[in-house]
């Protein structure tokens, strides 16, 4: 799912053992959001084929929300915050506070949350009744996807050599990592905080359901404290519409009288909202042809950001950037969203 795909140069984000051994393969191709060259990772060694498929590699997809690949169970999407390392020494420390959302899209914006693979499984979909009163942050502008909601609690990010210069949220259980008593971290025992900001039953939808859409980031120089910069961070999606290889997987996310809705960010404005849907009943891939026979249906809710948000200059040396990391062992399924203070 697109974007360029990072790989992190951090020592720490990969010790453990599930992100690293890029050669142990997976049978999953990614899911790159561009039918065209969706890709595939079969493994290395013998008869061993693989490469990533073109643009963005997301984790989000409705039908494979905790998925066992390769014997790795219980996984769900990653968020990694680097800032340099012993090879890369940045000289600025980062706060960040995160815009999260609804990931999915159910196709019809009527107040009723539902689940594709839910109804296909089961005959019902339904999650939730989100036009009741009790979703007022997830649930506005009689929109059921696109409303944002902002992290109070800021996510310190210091630059290398602190120890915490580098970290991963992932929850084992929970499709978005936030802090409850269900919650059963996977890595580090944080994650994104409302502090009481939404509803329960608001909380409750994001875990199974959210996902973040943009990192608002502020720069300061790690000696004097000095504020440097600020900025709003959203991958790259070169086949939306406005992208560089647009992909008719993209359609519209309407309301019932099929007008486009769009999502406000905050201090860049409102953006169209759009949905990958090819209509097939799930994401399928075909390992043996991947070429126009790899087709994804992730139901997933993008913004249309036609500017280049994810790779900010910092000063002539060093810039932020964010993309996907994923590695050959669980592939896109467990792929991670990647913000990155780098010199390079």
């Amino acid at each position: 799912m697109g974007l360029f795909a990072l790989t992190a140069c951090s020592e720490d984000v990969y010790e453990d053992a599930e992100m690293q051994n890029e050669e142990a393969g997976s049978q999953y191709q990614t899911n790159s959001f561009n039918n065209q060259n969706s890709g595939q990772y079969a493994g290395y060694g013998p008869g061993g084929i693989g490469f990533w498929g073109i643009n963005y590699i997301s984790p989000w997809d409705v039908w494979f929300r905790g998925e066992t690949v390769n014997g790795h169970s219980n996984l769900q999407p990653s968020y990694f915050f680097a800032n340099g390392n012993m090879e890369d020494v940045t000289p600025y420390d980062i706060e960040v506070f995160a815009y999260a959302g609804l990931a999915y899209f159910d196709g019809d914006n009527n107040g009723v949350y539902e689940d594709p693979k839910l109804l296909q499984n089961t005959g019902n979909g339904f999650v939730a009744q989100i036009d009741n009163g009790n979703y007022p942050n997830l649930y506005a502008n009689n929109q059921e996807v696109g409303n944002l909601v902002k992290t109070p609690v800021q996510i310190d990010v210091p630059a290398y050599p602190n120890p915490n210069h580098s970290f991963r949220y992932e929850d084992r259980l929970d499709h978005f990592p936030l802090p409850s008593p269900q919650g059963q971290p996977k890595y580090v025992p944080n994650a994104f905080d409302f502090a009481g900001t939404l509803t329960q039953d608001e909380l409750d939808l994001l875990q199974d359901y959210g996902k973040i859409f943009f990192y608002e980031v502020n720069v300061y120089d790690k000696v004097t404290g000095a504020f440097i910069m600020s900025t709003m961070m959203h991958p790259y999606i070169g086949t939306l519409p406005t992208g560089s290889n647009p992909d008719p997987g993209w359609v519209p996310v309407t309301d019932q009288i099929g007008n486009q809705l769009q999502g406000n960010v905050p201090t860049l404005g409102g953006f169209d909202l759009y949905y990958f849907y090819s209509n097939i009943g799930g994401t399928q891939w075909n390992i043996a042809n991947p070429f126009n026979s790899n087709l994804c249906d992730s139901r997933e809710v993008v913004f249309d950001v036609p500017m280049p948000l994810h790779e900010v200059q910092i000063d002539p040396n060093f810039k932020i950037t964010l993309g996907f990391s994923a590695t050959g062992q669980t592939g896109w399924v467990n792929s991670a969203l990647y913000l990155n203070v780098t010199g390079r």
